[in-house]
């Protein structure tokens, strides 16, 4: 169900429904933030709450509040959350427990987060309305972030790296209502929000997480989702949305950065300058193992390379241009430029200085004023890049986003996070639909009628053998098929230790390259592609209702796959 959260995000009223004291923490943190619009405290039996008239019902405020904060439990709250959207409030946040059907009912069309959330902290608005501390300050463009946990976005809200935070959620899938999906979509539409973080151990409706990546990708903006695990049915749902997978809070706020920046990026070539010895063949490794390339220097840039760095100097990419730091920013500035002309779609300045306070920073100073003006020169995307995030202060980090260069503090989230801008400016982009399974299609799955199922797949032209047949000499490509309600029909292909997964249905030339992921060569592609879609268009021809299916193919060298071993469970109706 669309919701509107218009008034939700840009509150010119808020009602604060709680303790005394509580209310006043949180006045004191609107003020802090310097939140000029109207605050309404509801304490019955109060005059006043840190100085602001109180109100003793909803029913006696001004009006319908754009934004409620609810420190209420139970049926008090519930009721709360009734009254306010009786009142034609534009979103509630219920920080109290209560039944989360019951908040729901009682919210009806108007956006609630909730129970148990802590808050959003919205730094667009200086309005956060929040329990607790947090480092977030007034911007005027930035990044939003959903998190499941408060305890991840307060530790979140006070980094040091120089992203500007524009939004701060805690949300949860589940809950009473509005879940991830619904509130990012939202976010994404704020014309001020340059890309938007989710942390999502639980990814709540996948249908609703493609519609919200949809909207992504008619604005032009990138997801990155922060989890830990690698399972195949999250990274083929990531993929199919067109979303990046990092695994650490890090990599979320680095990958933030640089799509703040300059957005997802258009192919996988950078430009790596070395400011700081010894690091070249550091950062060609790490790099490696994130599948990041750093193509040769054209002839052209290695002769105008040479000039300004002199001779003795492998002239790599990337390259160790320590001993060119001393000098003059014009010359810095042509050495910077002249690595950017080429097929880099980014380049790194790698950089370590001591501490402001343990030494001077002169060389600091010169590469980020000649990097700006490489910048400004050639137009193409530069970072700055401390080998550890100590080594990049964040008055240092927000001078070089001030400069539109993109700060970034230690290698291996940053090269992560590079890897992950890398993916989202891919060719798989685009976010597809997914056929899901019936509800009830992994609940109390029997057998199939093996022999109808055989009859009905062969006419869907699949060659399966009998089932007294010897199983056939080569490869061997091992098929499962399940109903997850989490991710959709999660596909997984093995051969040997190699595993793909993919999701039904599989996009024009998908099943080619899931196939070609795994090594298999052009005659077995063309042999077990038919096989795949046949399989599929089982599936959906039996509306949802397969539970799992697993097959062996073995493609041989010529001819049509020939598939063994077919198990298939359905849904009992």
């Amino acid at each position: 169900m669309a919701r509107d959260f218009s008034r939700f995000l840009r509150p010119r009223s808020v009602a604060l429904v709680g303790p005394e004291a509580w209310c006043g923490d949180v006045i004191a943190k609107l003020r802090e933030m310097g939140y000029v619009w109207d605050i309404w405290p509801v304490v019955p039996g109060a005059h006043l709450v840190a100085g602001i008239r109180a109100f003793a019902t909803i029913e006696r405020l001004p009006a319908g509040p754009d934004l409620a904060f609810v420190g209420q439990d139970g049926a008090q709250a519930v009721e709360t959350v009734a009254a306010l959207a009786r009142r034609g409030a534009g979103g509630a946040i219920c920080q109290g427990e209560a039944i989360p059907a019951d908040l729901g009912r009682a919210a009806g069309d108007m956006p609630l987060l909730g129970p148990g959330c802590r808050g959003v902290i919205n730094a667009l608005e200086r309005a956060p309305v929040w329990d607790g501390v947090h480092g977030l300050r007034h911007v005027k463009r930035g990044v939003a972030i959903i998190a499941r946990s408060a305890s991840l976005a307060q530790s979140l809200s006070m980094h040091r790296r120089g992203l500007p935070i524009a939004v701060l959620a805690v949300a949860e899938p589940g809950r009473a209502q509005t879940g991830l999906a619904l509130l990012g979509e939202a976010l994404l539409r704020d014309e001020r929000i340059s890309a938007l973080g989710i942390q999502a151990e639980d990814l709540g409706d996948p249908e609703a997480l493609i519609e919200m990546a949809q909207t992504a990708e008619r604005l032009g903006k990138s997801v990155v989702i922060m989890r830990a695990g690698q399972e195949p049915g999250a990274r083929a749902l990531f993929e199919r949305a067109g979303m990046a997978q990092v695994r650490s809070p890090e990599a979320l706020l680095e990958t933030l950065k640089i799509l703040h920046v300059t957005g997802a990026l258009p192919a996988n070539t950078f430009a790596g300058l070395c400011c700081t010895g010894g690091t070249s063949a550091l950062l060609r490794d790490l790099a490696q193992a994130e599948g990041l390339q750093f193509p040769a220097f054209s002839e052209v840039q290695r002769q105008a390379l040479e000039r300004d760095l002199g001779p003795g100097v492998a002239l790599e990419n990337p390259l160790d241009c320590s001993s060119a730091v001393q000098r003059s920013v014009p010359r810095l500035t042509r050495i910077f430029s002249e690595a950017m002309t080429g097929r880099a779609v980014l380049t790194l300045l790698v950089l370590d200085c001591a501490r402001e306070d343990h030494g001077s920073d002169a060389a600091w100073d010169r590469v980020a004023e000649a990097a700006a003006a490489a910048r400004a020169r050639v137009g193409m995307p530069l970072a700055l890049l401390a080998t550890l995030p100590e080594g990049l202060p964040e008055d240092r980090a927000e001078a070089l986003l001030g400069n539109r260069l993109i700060p970034l503090g230690g290698l291996p989230a940053a090269l992560e996070a590079l890897a992950a801008c890398v993916a989202l400016g891919g060719p798989l982009r685009r976010p597809a639909p997914l056929f899901m399974p019936a509800p009830d299609a992994g609940i109390g799955a029997s057998m199939s009628d093996q022999a109808e199922a055989r009859s009905m797949l062969a006419a869907q032209g699949l060659h399966l053998t009998p089932a007294e047949t010897p199983p056939a000499e080569g490869p061997e490509l091992q098929l499962h098929l399940c109903a997850e309600p989490a991710y959709g029909y999660v596909l997984r292909i093995r051969q040997g230790g190699a595993e793909v997964a993919g999701l039904l249905p599989l996009r024009p030339g998908e099943a080619q390259r899931l196939l070609e992921e795994l090594g298999c060569a052009a005659a077995e592609i063309e042999a077990v592609v038919p096989a795949l879609l046949s399989v599929q268009d089982y599936v959906i021809a039996q509306k949802g209702m397969v539970a799992e299916l697993e097959l062996v193919f073995r493609p041989g060298t010529r001819g049509p796959a020939l598939a063994s071993g077919l198990k298939i469970r359905a849904a009992s109706a």
